[in-house]
């Protein structure tokens, strides 16, 4: 029988499960190595135990090296630090030891620590070694002030400077000592870098230096990057990004920026020096990226409105709209706050925004029509939206029909759903004398006609709602889901409607 040829089963590969692979690897090597790229692509290292070694032991191979393209490491504690109850000989010699060096015991204890220690470190080390196409690396460090420095000496630089001409993706998080080492490091073809600073009770003043190393590293990227996402942990007490994006410079094929600190805006004293980092990227910025984590321990803003509104004072400071601006997210803070900041934002975007993601606060009808619902906005290419909302509803479905016509896709998250309304409510949406969108009172038969329409010629195709876990495993929610369905099927009749569980 003739030789079926390498590439035609390769093409075969297009067709064939992954969970497949692992009963036709012996059939072929084209099939084995489908299987080996499949399994090892992405690897990850996070503790010491048996199985563990076992698995490094394995990495090491070159034949299995090679496949990984992705690996991320969480360096562990090794314990324990005490050996386990010894025989009464060595009990008799440790306590005469003890009797001419008090501290006998401790220094044998650390030095089996530093076994242990060497012993993980040279196993890692000769794992990462053979992995000669490694694209990403993530190294995670937990916040926990008992690290060991050894295993971030030896999976940082080595690592970094081994992959120097193929790694693609980084993303870290390091203990602040370690920051200023990455000075030395060259990634010519970095694209996307993830960095998360954690300083823990530091006093700004002990960190104003840290990262000295880390800005001469980034600032080297001006060659490669495009994605670039900074984010800060609520642990930090006294972290000052601020300094940071000052310092900064322009990266000209940078596409996207991302930035998440706790909401009190603590960690961002003169939002506009990040505002200014933006504004560098006028050109090129595809995709920015505004959220927010739970707030500091100990806040140092003290509820000073012009921390609060560090969010308000970036977008306010923006008066030329990005011209390649299509993804936009955002956290809505404060909560309370008014619209006004960033409805005037997505107004100047409203033709170039293709995705827009608002986090953080529930949103109503009105807060809808509010942010969408001007003469001066063109919503023809918005075809993504995610938003919380406070409750879905179908006059809430309704009011986004006319508000964004073109919608494709929709991802709400919410605490309640209810659609026990018997149909699809009809909304006259009109707008005051001064611009601002009110909801009339009453309904008439050429605003029920309008709603209709608006429904109809919808373009959304999929639908998703996010909810608690409470909420999504109760009868009541696949109920208002079978209700959904009826009702808005009956006017998208293709549309993809789904419920699922917030985690």
């Amino acid at each position: 029988m003739a030789k079926i040829n390498d590439d035609v089963l390769r093409l075969f590969l297009d067709f064939i499960e992954v969970d497949a692979l692992d009963s036709i690897a012996s059939a072929h090597p084209v099939f084995h190595e489908a299987r080996m790229a499949s399994r090892y692509a992405t690897v990850r290292l996070n503790k010491r135990d048996r199985d563990s070694k076992r698995f490094i032991a394995h990495l090491s191979q070159e034949w299995v090296g090679r496949h990984v393209k992705s690996v991320a490491i969480q360096p562990w504690l090794v314990d324990p630090r005490t050996k386990s109850p010894r025989s009464k000989t060595e009990n008799a010699i440790t306590r005469c030891m003890e009797i001419l060096d008090p501290h006998y015991t401790k220094k044998k204890a650390e030095q089996r620590l530093q076994k242990r220690l060497t012993k993980d470190t040279v196993r890692v080390q000769n794992a990462l070694e053979v992995m000669k196409n490694v694209q990403e690396y993530i190294i995670e460090w937990d916040g926990d002030p008992n690290y060991h420095p050894e295993f971030y000496h030896a999976f940082v630089l080595p690592p970094l400077e081994a992959w120097s001409s193929h790694l693609i993706s980084l993303s870290i998080c390091l203990p602040p000592s370690t920051f200023n080492s990455l000075a030395r490091v060259r990634l010519p073809h970095l694209e996307t870098l993830s960095v998360q600073f954690d300083t823990g009770n530091l006093s700004e003043s002990d960190t104003m230096h840290l990262y000295d190393g880390f800005i001469v590293f980034i600032n080297n990227l001006k060659d490669s990057l495009t994605s670039l996402k900074v984010s800060s942990t609520c642990s930090s007490l006294n972290l000052n990004l601020s300094r940071i994006f000052r310092r900064m410079g322009t990266f000209p094929r940078l596409r996207k920026i991302s930035l998440s600190i706790p909401f009190d805006g603590g960690h961002l004293p003169d939002p506009l020096a990040f505002a200014d980092f933006v504004a560098k990227h006028h050109s090129s910025l595809k995709d920015l990226s505004i959220v927010t984590s739970r707030c500091t321990a100990h806040s140092k803003t003290g509820g000073d409105p012009e921390h609060v509104n560090w969010i308000q004072h970036i977008l306010t400071s923006f008066h030329i709209p990005f011209p390649r601006l299509t993804a936009f997210e955002v956290a809505l803070r404060p909560l309370r706050g008014p619209l006004d900041t960033l409805g005037h934002f997505i107004d100047m975007h409203s033709t170039t925004l293709q995705s827009l993601s608002l986090a953080d606060r529930g949103l109503d009808v009105m807060d809808l029509q509010r942010l969408f619902l001007s003469p001066h906005m063109a919503w023809d290419g918005l075809h993504e939206l995610r938003f919380k909302a406070q409750t879905v509803t179908a006059p809430l479905l309704t009011c986004i029909a006319h508000l964004l016509p073109d919608l494709k896709a929709c991802s709400l998250e919410s605490a309640d759903v209810d659609f026990e309304h018997p149909s699809f409510v009809p909304l006259n949406l009109v707008s005051s004398k001064g611009g601002v969108p009110v909801m009339a009172e009453c309904s008439t038969p050429r605003s029920i006609e309008r709603d209709r329409h608006a429904l109809i010629h919808w373009g959304l195709q999929r639908l998703v709602i996010n909810t608690p876990q409470n909420l999504h495993s109760s009868d009541k929610a696949q109920h208002q889901m079978c209700l959904l369905k009826d009702k808005l099927g009956a006017y998208l009749p293709g549309l993809n409607a789904s419920l699922f569980c917030k985690l």
